[in-house]
């Protein structure tokens, strides 16, 4: 296992300080996110920066970019119903021509260059396709500011993904994230033995946690210990993991996905109170 020492970095102490501290520039990557903020997303991106994280994928790739990737194809569609169909979030989107019956003075200054049968597909296109910000949307459609969009929006029953998704998206840079990464690095060069020191403990911290997700998980799955049961009757003790699971290959995914799931769970527990951004 290979694990870095990751003190946070400020430019006003050098790296050869003992104890440096990077907290003024915070390294809001994408394993922080997992690991701290993951319930601030919504719900498509969660499932793609766990990926990235579980996968062992680039953790300092701009949140942003991965939306923007993520939500690409919406910008292909040529209907409402077909952007429907791609994005389950989107399903309670009501064509606005449907939902707005009373053409008021916003309603109509929209109409001037934006038909109310595009509308719905507009604004999802330029808010989750294109991360637009509701004041630049509000200008294009001729609108004085975004709290006439909003009730627009409301309407038409737009998702919309909250101040603090918005905040994410705009502080994880991955230029200034790979810089934090490099200090990092250099710390632990020039202090090897606190490293390895620190390495040990942090082994000997996740194989007892890792211990306890895979006994909670075996824990719940009684069927697959009654049968573990069985096997260990007529099996060396050395031997009988190894048996086990090659005589039953069908419960090796099951216990996996049930060890994600008390994962996923002490996570949040230890989020029960969380502090703000």
């Amino acid at each position: 296992m290979n694990i870095m020492l990751n003190f946070p970095y400020n430019n006003n102490r050098n790296i050869n300080n003992s104890k440096p501290s990077f907290q003024a520039a915070r390294d809001i990557n994408l394993k922080y996110i997992y690991d701290k903020r993951l319930r601030l997303l919504p719900q498509r991106m969660r499932q793609k920066v766990s990926s990235v994280v579980e996968n062992n994928g680039n953790i300092y790739e701009s949140l942003r970019d991965i939306h923007l990737k993520t939500y690409a194809t919406l910008l292909e569609c040529k209907t409402l119903g077909k952007a429907q169909n791609m994005f389950y979030e989107f399903s309670e989107v009501l064509p606005a021509q449907v939902a707005i019956q009373h053409k008021s003075v916003n309603v109509k200054k929209i109409m001037e260059t934006t038909p109310l049968e595009d509308l719905s597909l507009y604004l999802l296109k330029e808010r989750w396709g294109k991360l637009k910000t509701l004041e630049e949307i509000a200008k294009e459609l001729g609108l004085k500011g975004r709290s006439a969009l909003a009730w627009i929006m409301e309407k038409i029953r737009i998702p919309d993904f909250g101040a603090n998704y918005h905040k994410l998206l705009s502080t994880t840079d991955e230029k200034l994230n790979r810089e934090i990464a490099q200090k990092t690095k250099d710390y632990n060069a020039a202090h090897r033995n606190d490293v390895i020191e620190r390495n040990r403990e942090l082994s000997r911290r996740f194989k007892e946690l890792n211990r306890q997700i895979s006994q909670i998980a075996w824990d719940r799955l009684p069927h697959i210990k009654e049968a573990f049961s069985e096997v260990s009757s007529r099996t060396n003790g050395s031997e009988r993991f190894a048996t086990f699971w090659g005589e039953h290959p069908e419960y090796a995914k099951e216990f996996a996905q049930m060890k994600k799931t008390v994962a996923q769970e002490l996570r949040e527990q230890r989020n029960v109170s969380p502090d703000k951004i």
